[in-house]
């Protein structure tokens, strides 16, 4: 039992650490959101406020890059945090509800469970590989017309973990599978064991003699 406390002890953290992911990435894509608005509204003017507050804070390191940067630039890296923010949230979100799931079942070894993991599996593999894919595609294109792109490259997210998800759902299954067969197999062996019983005969009673009246 000792194992399955541990096991229960990381989906609790896994719980917690889906939540914070999901605000994290809420917030980053809210963020990065308001950032495309002021960019295509103010321009050239949010720039030179943010110049002013790092200037403020002495971060001249930071200036420096500011001044790479012009509002195409920053409204294509924006838009790209957004869509890679909104990804991060789909995922942590379907990560929450399994972890919650498990805990309320006590244990990973359920079909339901592995199903949920599988599902979460598939949908990490695919918005990591769509999310790349559009996010890689606009960058190309936006950089053929944006000469402060032509050295940006988008790496993309990782789907390997949606791979181990979906294998590690496999083992899931087969632990559930072979769990539901040994309590399916645990009153047919004891009706067989019953039936197989040897049965006692029951005592023969001899009758007393009768006795003649003289």
């Amino acid at each position: 039992m000792k194992t399955l406390n541990t096991i229960q002890k990381l989906a609790k953290l896994g719980k917690i650490l889906s939540k914070i992911v999901y605000i994290l990435s809420m917030i980053g894509a809210i963020g990065a959101g308001v950032g495309v608005v002021l960019m295509a509204t103010m321009g050239e003017d949010a720039i030179a406020k943010s110049k002013e507050s790092l200037m403020q804070a002495g971060e001249k390191s930071a200036i420096e890059q500011l001044d790479k940067m012009d509002v195409p630039f920053l409204i294509v890296i924006m838009c790209v945090a957004v869509a890679f923010c909104v990804a991060e949230a789909v995922i942590s979100k379907f990560a929450e509800k399994y972890f919650t799931n498990e805990l309320a079942d006590g244990t990973p070894f359920t079909l339901r469970g592995a199903k949920e993991l599988m599902r979460l599996g598939i949908i990490q593999t695919a918005v990591s590989i769509g999310t790349s894919t559009v996010c890689g595609a606009a960058l190309a294109i936006a950089s053929a017309s944006i000469k402060s792109l032509e050295n940006e490259s988008f790496n993309g997210m990782s789907f390997g973990l949606g791979i181990t998800f979906i294998i590690v759902s496999l083992i899931c299954r087969l632990g559930a599978e072979l769990t539901e067969g040994k309590t399916e197999a645990a009153p047919a062996v004891q009706t067989a064991a019953v039936e197989a019983a040897p049965v006692e005969a029951a005592p023969v009673v001899e009758a007393a003699p009768v006795q003649e009246n003289e």
